[in-house]
């Protein structure tokens, strides 16, 4: 018979986001602790560009001080053989003022035909990363420039990316330009704030579809069978949001309201694609958002396209959106799943307002578009849709990855000075997106649901069309509400870091006679913060532990005494941030813990127990509880759960669990204990969960992660091959892959030719990525020098995505010693990578680096970061952020060791 774990509550003191014993300060919120806004950079007219890559913000200030307008002319010419395309691209430019430094034109590694001022071909300046246009060539007022060009196609999903379907042999095209790769299609003014409007025109294949931001107004046969295609001049915006897609696309119609809706995808993916799901979701948004915003929508239509090898989740091209074709299944989606599809579809929908209708002046402002499209997008399916967990999957992923950058050493301001292209690429991350939409998502709480609504709408409106900065929506905001805004601002968005609360309570017959929360801040970042959050007091009814009160409390500065609480029934657990309106780490009381680690599968609450299961493995982390306890606890406790986040949360953390297991050092025989008791449990979750239910799906994934013994990996070959079944389980094409990754990973029966039977009837992209993560994850020399020789010496001959295949699995929790055999060439490489200026190169270089548990290998990494500043930002803050984690992983192991035997 199995008996819930009791802990003490040493062990578990960081329940509910908390880090116990972390060492914080009171400090007051002082000028001195306060960083001020980040300063607009100012043109510099003594400065000349230098050839290199990348625009700075101090280059793009100079030209946005040249330019007073801009719209574009461009006309391609696109085939389905040829290596490169050509263009011809007419700026018709107003030049501001007479010029003191010559004007650039942002055109990476094409080749340049002819440039023509006014009618007047000049002599061409290209370096191959701008064109050079001598001050006296332009005149103040109107010009026009016309510059003939060429490029190659790219493979690496930005510019204007070449895909060949492997199946049928088709062509298919589309661009990705965020954050300044429109000039790798054209010469263009890359930057925000010099929006355009554009006319195009496109000579492609007669079965070709184009598509850009406005629908065709005439497309002619010419005389050797190919269509050419005339657009309209569209509305203005900015360079980064400009699509052109091109191919022979399956297109699916539909309408949301007024609104002409198309979703497209190549001829050999599209038996897979649901676009019901896509519509509905679509509609769906449109309502909410139009609604919501007060603005109809802006650009006419809306195009979908799911497109190959993208690099990133989507991108909220004007009126042409492009997803990943990750998210189309081959098989039943999960629930979750296709909430997340749902969530994506909404979040790029939001740009179309926030971002592309009004759109930062410059990268620093990232986060006016990305935060707030990450939790509209939750916003609008809590309002309309069917899900009905939305905040607890906003809490699984958003927040979350949100409260672990803020703990790292890239860890950085939501709002932050970006001085060129480069640092703006390597912003894209979970303080931008995760912490931002939490902050965001507090907002209504802290100033009314109403008034954020109407400041969010009124900004939109006076900026429409335009560019705009921080203040400007803070202004909308604080007005609508009639609050100042000016130090929320400075201490939310100028300063990283998150706070704890914790609470001081004291009871009386039952009731609550006296309640304080206490906030503290990290030594790093000081400043105290206000928010609102509501406290949740539960006790136990007819042996449900209920929530019998709950208190909304908006607290600032080390104490807020809560006089609301007064007289409320006295809690056996008492929640800080109850449903999880703020963002903050909180701690539990003694009481509250013992009682939660009693009672959590009696909590009524699925959000609740989402949180405090959460908070158990956050205590792992945090080197505050040792791993073997909290496995125990699961394990004990986990069978008896049947929310599906909460099942979700639990898989996941025991596939973590498993892989720390390896990666500590400690007696073999502990380990194996570990191991393979997570490893029956899973096991058995994935055949007692009911059939067909997401449960077992999430299961079978967690499955394929953690199996290892042979009598695991013999049950996968069977179900592979078909002699093992589980009742309402297909093992579709996705997860047949799964399991031949798994076989490869274990060198398992016959594995080399699984993957090449596999191929050889499933050969589209998907399936060969597949195929060279087996391949990169056998745990042999030969396997890993192969793959490091390809990636390091031969990436001119793979996709990035194919590469990306190859780095993200090939070293294994289980397989660090021959990542610790090879290190030494890894890091000898860094230089060389980071030469490349190849800033996704080095991202996908950067996941090569996993996280160890033992000071010697942390050396390694410290001693590469030597020379930060001689590196990628996108591969050195991979760097600092694998030696922080493999710091917390050595504690976690010293902590383990210590245990009595």
């Amino acid at each position: 018979m199995k008996t819930k774990k009791q802990f003490t509550s040493a062990l578990f003191c960081t329940l509910l986001i908390a880090s116990c014993g972390e060492k914080v300060t009171t400090a007051p919120q002082t000028s001195e602790h306060n960083r001020a806004p980040a300063a607009e950079a100012k043109p510099d007219p003594r400065v000349a560009r230098r050839a290199a890559p990348g625009l700075t913000a101090a280059q793009a200030a100079l030209r946005r001080a040249q330019i007073a307008n801009v719209d574009y002319r461009i006309s391609v010419t696109l085939d389905d053989k040829s290596d490169d395309f050509s263009g011809r691209v007419i700026a018709e430019t107003e030049i501001a003022r007479p010029l003191q430094q010559p004007l650039t034109v942002d055109f990476t590694s094409g080749e340049v035909q002819s440039v023509s001022i006014n009618g007047q071909t000049i002599p061409v300046q290209y370096n191959g990363y701008f064109i050079t246009i001598d001050a006296d060539k332009l005149k103040p007022g109107s010009n026009s420039i016309a510059i003939d060009y060429t490029h190659p196609y790219s493979s690496d999903g930005s510019g204007l990316h070449r895909f060949q379907d492997p199946e049928d042999g088709n062509v298919y095209l589309y661009t990705h330009f965020e954050p300044y790769k429109a000039n790798r299609f054209a010469p263009l003014f890359d930057q925000p704030d010099l929006k355009a409007s554009y006319t195009v025109d496109v000579k492609a294949p007669a079965d070709w579809q184009v598509v850009t931001a406005t629908r065709e107004e005439k497309v002619e046969t010419l005389a050797d069978g190919r269509k050419h295609w005339h657009f309209p001049a569209s509305k203005k915006f900015s360079t980064y949001i400009f699509p052109l897609h091109a191919g022979p696309f399956v297109v699916w119609e539909s309408q949301a309201g007024d609104i002409p809706l198309r979703l497209m995808a190549r001829k050999t993916l599209a038996p897979d694609v649901k676009p019901q799901d896509w519509f509905t979701f679509t509609q769906q948004s449109f309502a909410f958002y139009q609604k919501y915003f007060g603005i109809d929508y802006p650009f006419g239509k809306y195009d979908q396209l799911i497109v190959p090898d993208f690099t990133i989740g989507a991108m909220e091209n004007v009126a042409a959106v492009t997803f990943n074709e990750a998210y189309v299944s081959r098989g039943e989606k999960t629930q979750a799943e296709r909430q997340k599809l749902a969530n994506v579809i909404a979040h790029e929908m939001a740009h179309m307002w926030f971002g592309d209708l009004v759109t930062m002046k410059w990268w620093n402002g990232l986060w006016l578009k990305e935060s707030f499209a990450t939790y509209m997008a939750s916003l609008a399916l809590a309002t309309n849709s069917e899900f009905d967990d939305v905040w607890e999957n906003f809490y699984l992923r958003s927040k979350q990855s949100a409260y672990l950058a803020d703990q790292l050493p890239t860890t950085h301001p939501i709002e932050v000075a970006v001085p060129n292209t480069a640092e703006a690429f390597s912003n894209f991350d979970s303080i931008t997106y995760g912490k931002g939409g939490s902050v965001l998502e507090q907002l209504p709480h802290f100033l009314g649901k109403e008034a954020f609504r109407q400041g969010v709408s009124s900004y939109l409106q006076e900026f429409s069309y335009g560019n705009a900065e921080l203040k400007d929506f803070m202004d909308h905001l604080g007005k609508a509400a009639n609050k100042d805004l000016e130090q929320w601002t400075q201490n939310w968005l100028y300063e990283a870091g998150v706070n704890t609360v914790t609470a001081d309570y004291q009871c009386s017959e039952d009731k609550i006679t006296q309640l304080t929360l206490q906030q503290t801040a990290p030594k790093e970042y000081p400043a105290l913060r206000e928010q609102k959050i509501q406290l949740g007091i539960y006790r136990m009814q007819d042996n449900i532990m209920t929530r019998v009160a709950a208190v909304p409390v908006t607290y600032n500065g080390a104490r807020t005494e809560v006089k609301e609480a007064k007289g409320q029934p006295c809690p056996q657990i008492l929640i800080l941030n109850d449903e999880d309106w703020g963002y903050v780490k909180t701690r539990l009381d003694n009481r509250s813990v013992a009682q939660a680690t009693q009672h959590i599968n009696a909590i009524e609450s699925a959000f609740t127990r989402l949180m405090l299961w959460q908070s158990l493995f956050d205590s792992v982390t945090d080197a505050k509880m040792p791993l073997s306890e909290w496995i125990d606890f699961a394990l004990s406790n986990a069978d008896a759960e049947s929310n599906i986040n909460v099942i979700r949360l639990i898989a996941s953390d025991l596939g973590a669990a498993s892989a720390y297991l390896h990666r500590f050092n400690m007696p073999e025989e502990q380990r194996t204990k570990y191991l393979q008791a997570i490893e029956r449990f899973v096991w058995a979750q994935l055949n007692q969960s009911p059939a067909g239910s997401d449960a077992q799906k999430t299961w079978f994934g967690a499955f394929t992660k953690l199996a290892h013994t042979d009598a695991a990996l013999s049950n996968a070959a069977q179900l592979l091959s078909g002699e093992l079944e589980i009742n309402g389980l297909p093992i579709d094409q996705d997860k047949r892959w799964q399991l031949i990754i798994l076989m490869n990973r274990h060198l398992y029966g016959d594995y080399s030719k699984l993957v090449e039977e596999e191929l050889a009837k499933d050969n589209n992209n998907r399936a060969q990525n597949f195929a060279i993560s087996a391949q990169a994850i056998r745990p042999t020399q030969e396997a890993k020098k192969t793959w490091i020789d390809n990636i390091l010496n031969k990436r001119d001959q793979y996709k990035l995505s194919q590469i990306r295949a190859a780095a993200g699995t090939i070293f294994p929790a289980e397989q660090l010693n021959l990542y610790h055999d090879l290190s030494a060439q890894l890091f000898a490489a860094i230089p060389k990578v980071s030469q490349t200026k190849d800033t996704l190169y080095n991202k996908a270089y950067a996941t090569l680096f996993p996280v160890v548990c033992s000071p010697n290998a942390i050396v390694k990494y410290s001693k590469a970061l030597e020379r930060e500043k001689e590196l990628m930002p996108a591969l050195s803050r991979v760097l600092k952020n694998r030696r922080q984690q493999s710091q917390w992983c050595t504690a976690m192991n010293q902590l383990q060791l210590n245990l009595p035997n």
